[in-house]
């Protein structure tokens, strides 16, 4: 991958260190921490694994704004105890519609060391193609945005302990008054 655009670092207390590493690995998590995930649409839940495809929700300006996401390598350590996951950005959605396409790669590495003396480092690559030359003092802050949103997030709301989310499923309940009308009488 060669040298990184950016790299940003958030020094922490080791538990602080812990608990963000398990919330960034566990994507039932990542709508309590990180502000682009309101909601998050993936094939498979729990913890995050190589290859797996996951898509950030949020609702701007009242339009559906899509984050695409790819997880392309996962390393936990021991001695010294790390989590360490690289991200490939896919591209961004507005109403279905691509967007963002001025920014032609993005692949974060979000690398947490669970140690005294530890913390956060994000380090970010990213490609502008030929055609957006003109925009890339813009491109680049909008890569560098994505990293330290990431890091501000994770380091601020992800150190917390968080619950399991529930799965989404229809209750029905029967009840004298749930007949609707025109409903037969037994």
């Amino acid at each position: 991958m060669g040298t990184p655009q950016g790299v940003w670092r958030r020094p922490m207390e080791r538990k602080q260190s812990i608990q963000a590493g398990e919330n960034i690995l566990n994507l039932d998590s990542w709508p309590s921490w990180n502000s682009s995930a309101q909601r998050i649409l993936s094939s498979s839940t729990g913890t995050l694994f190589e290859g797996q495809r996951f898509d950030l929700h949020r609702i701007e300006r009242q339009r559906l704004v899509e984050e695409l996401w790819l997880v392309k390598s996962v390393r936990k350590g021991k001695n010294p105890d790390f989590v360490e996951i690289e991200f490939e950005w896919l591209g961004q959605q507005r109403e279905g519609k691509t967007v963002g396409t001025s920014l032609k790669e993005l692949r974060l590495s979000v690398t947490v060391l669970c140690e005294d003396e530890g913390g956060i480092e994000i380090a970010a690559w990213w490609q502008i193609p030929w055609w957006a030359r003109p925009l890339r003092a813009r491109m680049n802050a909008q890569a560098k945005s994505f990293a330290t949103q990431w890091l501000d997030d994770l380091s601020s709301k992800g150190t917390a302990l968080f619950k399991d989310s529930q799965s989404f499923s229809f209750v029905e309940k029967k009840s004298e008054h749930s007949k609707t009308v025109g409903d037969d009488e037994e």
